[in-house]
């Protein structure tokens, strides 16, 4: 991915309008959770002996994962909550590990054990790897405060879209393009970052007309950028739609893909689910019941 040298400093001039900053809500406490006997036997021996899990995660989508304002380096966010709450249930250690986002699925059986970051679930992901569903999001799209390249959502033909690289949001952008192009209108100027952090601070720098991701992520960076941007729901074709996230199990290990299922599903059933993503302002994402490579549209 070719970025201008010329645009960096801009892009560290900027970077705490967009920063993942303080927590807007205090981490869930997960002291009290206590291992499941039965759930924790199934752990594969590999996972069992060592009394670790390794997790692969992009920590910068604040508010799923990003790294602490304190110190830089200790992983925070809905995410992490929710694995060291997997941790609790299965009596083992989470090791959290930061990643690209691209390069995460890649590394599932091998680097990683398990992939925690918001991922959406789609069916060509499923090609490769196995999901457990675990919330229930829809997209976001951002421009900045006074809209004033006009951007309209129902019109992407000839604009500047800053997108997260690997990313969902960038496949169905991706394909608005190709409906431009069938239709003999402008392409989509379709700019990659690897972090969305980095998408919004080309949008708050006027040098992309808007951006689209997770609402829960949009949203946080939002209120964190004190009225930089401002949001926009889509209102048609596939980024209108809420669609499940997953953790990320290798296709070959359906063991421990069922696992990860039933251990979310004894936390939604322990009412400590709920309460996690309550603590975040997020229960509203809650999914009834963790389902493995659940079916989907996209």
């Amino acid at each position: 991915m070719f970025r201008s040298r010329t645009y960096l400093p801009m892009i560290a001039a900027l970077a705490i309008t967009v920063s993942a900053g303080p927590s807007l809500a205090q981490s869930f406490d997960t002291s009290s959770i206590k291992t499941d006997d039965a759930l924790a036997a199934r752990l594969p021996e590999k996972i069992k002996s060592s009394g670790v899990l390794t997790i692969g995660s992009d920590t910068a989508y604040a508010p799923w994962e990003f790294l602490s304002e304190k110190d830089g380096q200790t992983p925070e966010g809905i995410d992490v909550d929710i694995a060291n709450a997997i941790g609790k249930k299965l009596g083992v250690k989470i090791d959290f590990q930061t990643s690209a986002f691209e390069a995460i699925l890649p590394a599932l059986g091998t680097k990683f054990d398990i992939g925690v970051s918001a991922f959406s679930v789609t069916n060509e992901r499923m090609k490769a790897v196995n999901f457990v569903s675990y919330a229930d999001t829809g997209s976001m799209w951002a421009v900045k405060a006074g809209n004033p390249a006009k951007f309209d959502q129902n019109d992407l033909c000839g604009r500047k879209i800053a997108i997260q690289s690997g990313s969902y949001h960038e496949k169905a952008v991706i394909s608005e393009n190709e409906l431009c192009k069938t239709a003999g209108k402008a392409e989509i100027e379709i700019l990659p970052f690897s972090k969305q952090p980095e998408a919004l601070t080309r949008v708050a720098a006027g040098g992309a007309d808007a951006t689209v991701s997770g609402e829960a992520g949009i949203g946080y960076a939002a209120k964190q950028s004190k009225s930089a941007f401002e949001l926009r729901k889509p209102t048609a074709g596939a980024l209108s739609k809420h669609g499940p996230n997953g953790i990320a199990v290798a296709k070959t290990d359906m063991a421990l893909t069922e696992l990860i299922a039933d251990t979310i599903n004894s936390l939604i059933a322990d009412g400590t689910y709920k309460a996690l993503l309550d603590t975040w302002g997020v229960g509203s994402v809650i999914v009834d019941k963790a389902l493995v490579n659940p079916e989907v549209k996209i």
